[in-house]
């Protein structure tokens, strides 16, 4: 139905509140694993397989069993958590179990090093374009990670350059 306005009748539309603009991003903060790089499946449990293996233990993280232990925090602990539910291996004596993890632990973390210096383990799609991206804008840059604060310097230095590593803050 069309009604017909008569011209003294005045409308007037509601004035729109003014938006404020939205403020400039002034930092990034990234993660590293699964953010920067799929290390964990491509770098992380790799790493931890080579050492069991390089060290004799007859273990080997598939994909999927890792992702479980994902949700255990700690290299250390997960290593922990996973024997003292499938069982120890018969090489790593109940008094020396502390200790073993540890050591192994260190081995996985030079494994993994090593992984990131042969450049197996590569930037997920679009990192170094928003990296780049926000070097241009001034926008401060900085890695966030429970990983080893030398795994994560190495991987953007080795990943990134060392131009854009200077960028980054790291805290891990």
């Amino acid at each position: 139905i069309l009604t017909r306005l008569h011209s003294t009748t005045a409308f007037s539309l509601p004035t729109p509140t003014p938006t404020p603009p939205t403020p400039p991003i002034q930092a990034i903060l990234f993660d590293c694993d699964g953010v920067l790089a799929d290390t964990e499946p491509d770098g992380h449990r790799v790493a931890f397989n080579l050492a069991f293996q390089n060290n004799d233990i007859p273990e080997s993280w598939s994909v999927s069993r890792y992702g479980k232990l994902l949700e255990i925090g700690g290299g250390k602990e997960r290593m922990t958590a996973h024997w003292n539910e499938v069982g120890w291996p018969e090489r790593i004596p109940p008094e020396g179990r502390a200790e073993t993890v540890k050591e192994l632990h260190l081995k996985k973390t030079d494994i993994f090093m090593t992984l990131i210096d042969e450049g197996k383990i590569p930037l997920r799609s679009g990192v170094l374009r928003l990296v780049d991206e926000a070097i241009e804008r001034g926008v401060q840059l900085a890695v966030c990670s429970t990983s080893n604060e030398k795994a994560v310097s190495n991987l953007v230095r080795t990943l990134m350059g060392e131009e854009r590593r200077e960028k980054f803050r790291i805290f891990a």
